[in-house]
């Protein structure tokens, strides 16, 4: 009975480390600052960059990177997570404003992570065609 505590603590130990170590990978990179390019291009604002902005920025992320083949690292689950909280957050407004509080920042961290992933493809498709000699 001790092993089966032991083990059930473990994995829900590993299952936090991971989400944990998931959610430091994509918040940094959330936290990288946007070219002034992408900013002006795109009509963003960095400081003004919320969360209903998500399916915006996902679109044009399909539009200006339906060439490569590839879709960005974590693009899929982000998506996944951010319909998640948006809900969470639906169902705390009224209720729990402080969850709703904090949905509202992750949505944000959702939207600002698209915005980097763009600006990185950006960056890398100008690499690339900068460096084929014409």
């Amino acid at each position: 009975m001790l092993s089966l505590a032991i083990l059930i603590f473990s994995a829900a130990a590993l299952v936090r480390f991971g989400i944990g170590q998931w959610r430091a990978i994509w918040i940094s990179a959330a936290s990288q600052p946007l070219s002034g390019s992408l900013l002006s291009s795109t009509g963003l604002e960095a400081d003004l960059l919320a969360g209903p902005d998500f399916n915006s920025l996902v679109t044009l992320y399909g539009d200006l990177c339906a060439d490569t083949k590839s879709t960005a690292s974590w693009l899929p689950e982000i998506r996944r997570y951010y319909r998640l909280i948006a809900r969470l957050q639906d169902a705390s407004k009224t209720v729990f404003p402080l969850v709703s509080a904090w949905a509202a920042r992750e949505m944000t961290i959702c939207s600002r992570y698209v915005a980097v992933t763009i600006d990185q493809h950006l960056a890398m498709d100008f690499d690339r065609r900068s460096a084929v000699p014409s």
